[in-house]
């Protein structure tokens, strides 16, 4: 009985030692932790507008941002070399394939005809991931559970600093960032709206609608070239050259679209955007299904079908607006392009996020003094399951046991 007794204790002392353990090099990451209080987004206005499409060149690269190949034995569910992904994306049309394995770079491969760096970052619960690109390094750095809108900020904070342009990748899977995230956060460059994991134009409107001027990004996220995500989510960008510092120029200036389709295969393009007297033109290379314009929070405010142009006299109300082209072939089921926005301005400079933060000390403080609170309960209870004598209440048993040995 007593034997009993000594082995549960002992398997019990275990688990929570180990537990106890874990949790404390896990949440060590949180000491870093700065409280930010963010100033209210102020939605797009002005009299003036920034046009993304204002010189558009004839030239357009198909890009994809966001693939993993095999790395980790395995582990990150990559079940291709490099060299396998860049061979596939390369037979459907791509110009620039990037690999973006968990929190490392991947070399140039012999067979990538343009290349730009890029990784997606997070290890965490929440799936709170961001796509860092042309970052001169990679960092392993993050919360890895909860995360609130700070600990969001800051990792946002830390990927700009190594230079990166930073995309908040697949935001609605398993609503990885939350509306107040999406209202508050600030000084990231673009949304992945299109994705196999999840579709986030809606939050993108939102962030729009907010007055942050961030653009839309399609990728596959592929893990394999047979998971049936080659060339469903892409970005075309509008270049001059085939060269790297040309293609960043236009991302950081909007000339980009996302489309969601198949096999890469583009059904239109986009032969003018113009503002005249505060109506809006888009003409397209061959007449589409339908081409809609949306305003704030994603709102249709015109629709044509069976034509290749579309005007629009933008309204006061409307801070924002921005087109989706819809085409659909028995082949490919359908294929739709998302434009950026154009948007209001006081000048016709691009101002992309109109909010900003300052740390509040005081909750800073008091966060990490909560945080060496429960480390120091943590390790007192170490202390006290391990090292302090066998409890007194366990000596009546073992009289007992040596009673009936005698």
């Amino acid at each position: 009985m007593i034997t009993n007794k000594l082995r549960r204790k002992k398997w019990f002392k275990s688990l929570v030692t180990i537990l106890i353990i874990l949790f404390t090099l896990i949440t060590l990451p949180y000491y870093c932790t700065k409280i930010y209080d963010f100033s209210d987004p102020q939605p797009f206005k002005g009299n003036f507008f920034y046009n993304p499409y204002s010189d558009l060149s004839a030239n357009w690269i198909k890009a994809n941002f966001h693939a993993h190949s095999r790395t980790f034995g395995g582990i990150a569910k990559g079940e291709n070399s490099v060299n396998e992904l860049v061979e596939r994306y390369n037979y459907l049309g791509y110009n620039l394939i990037c690999i973006s394995n968990y929190n490392q770079t991947a070399p140039k491969n012999k067979n990538q005809q343009l290349y730009i760096t890029a990784y997606e970052h997070g290890i965490n619960t929440n799936w709170t991931h961001q796509l860092a690109i042309n970052s001169k390094k990679s960092t392993v750095f993050d919360f890895p559970f909860l995360q609130y809108i700070s600990h969001k900020q800051l990792i946002i904070n830390k990927l700009k600093h190594t230079g990166a342009m930073v995309a908040l990748a697949h935001p609605a899977f398993k609503h990885s960032y939350s509306p107040d995230d999406l209202k508050y956060l600030t000084d990231y460059d673009f949304i992945e709206g299109l994705s196999p994991m999840a579709t986030s134009v809606a939050e993108w409107d939102a962030c729009l609608s907010y007055g942050h001027a961030v653009w839309i990004l399609g990728d596959d996220d592929s893990h394999g070239i047979s998971d049936g995500n080659n060339g469903i989510c892409w970005t075309m960008i509008s270049a001059d050259s085939m060269s790297e510092d040309c293609i960043l120029q236009s991302l950081r200036q909007g000339a980009c679209y996302a489309t969601h389709g198949w096999l890469g295969k583009e059904m239109n393009r986009i032969l003018s955007v113009s503002i005249l007297d505060n109506t809006y033109e888009l003409v397209l290379e061959k007449a589409s299904d339908s081409i809609i314009l949306k305003s704030n929070w994603g709102k249709t405010v015109k629709t044509v079908t069976g034509k290749n142009k579309i005007s629009y006299h933008i309204k006061p109300s409307d801070s924002y607006l921005r087109a989706e082209i819809f085409d659909t072939e028995p082949w490919n089921n359908y294929t739709r392009m998302y434009l950026n926005p154009v948007i209001r301005t006081t000048d016709g400079t691009l101002v992309k996020h109109s909010n900003y933060y300052e740390i509040n000390v005081l909750k800073t403080i008091s966060f990490i003094m909560l945080l060496l609170i429960m480390h120091g309960l943590g390790i007192y209870l170490l202390y006290f399951i391990n090292f302090k004598r066998v409890n007194t209440s366990l000596q009546p048993d073992i009289k007992k046991e040596i009673s009936k040995i005698t």
